[in-house]
């Protein structure tokens, strides 16, 4: 839909505090009574403008999830799909925008939450419990795990975007050592 993709462009360019409903809807075209109708405001705006990026987690996570059956290629997949994924330009960039408005709107941090890492994580749980009732040795509980194999993701993008690429995410390389570290301690690989 025009009126995000243009938000998502005029929040990351100019911020979210320094874009008007008006400059939306001059670079997308329509009305803004329409904009209203869609959206509600602008933090309705700003939802829709990441929640297409971020529900996808929990997708990406079921959808590889029943392409393999090998719980270790799963998660090395998965962690490769969501690097690719979250840490583009873009996606570091909105992540800033988000994290800057949850401080003002406790509420749509909340919402924001819910509809990205708790959907993810439980996506990833019922993943885990999945490959416990095949008889996949698991050392630790399903949800515990999911936290925790979601949590090396969520800090590598919360860094980089508050240290804009000072911190920048590890190569691939790291990445397949830092899964190949949580399979260890998720009794994985013994």
């Amino acid at each position: 839909m025009a009126f995000v993709a243009a938000a998502r462009r005029l929040f990351i360019e100019k911020g979210f505090d320094d874009t008007s409903l008006a400059d939306v809807v001059s670079e997308a075209g329509g009305s803004l009574a329409t904009l209203y109708k869609l959206f509600g405001n602008k933090a309705g705006l700003l939802a829709a403008a990441v929640s297409d990026r971020a529900r996808s987690g929990a997708e990406m996570i079921t959808r590889i999830g029943a392409q393999e059956d090998d719980p270790i290629v799963a998660l090395t997949r998965l962690g490769r799909e969501m690097r690719c994924k979250f840490f583009d330009e873009e996606g570091v960039a909105i992540i800033r925008v988000v994290i800057a408005y949850s401080i003002k709107d406790p509420r749509f941090a909340s919402e924001f939450a819910r509809q990205t890492m708790t959907r993810a994580q439980e996506a990833l749980a019922q993943l885990f419990t999945n490959w416990r009732s095949r008889g996949i040795h698991l050392a630790g509980e399903p949800g515990a795990l999911a936290a925790a194999f979601l949590g090396m993701f969520v800090h590598e993008l919360h860094s980089d975007a508050i240290s804009h690429g000072a911190l920048a995410p590890s190569e691939f390389r790291d990445l397949d050592t830092k899964i190949e570290f949580f399979c260890r301690g998720a009794g994985l690989i013994r």
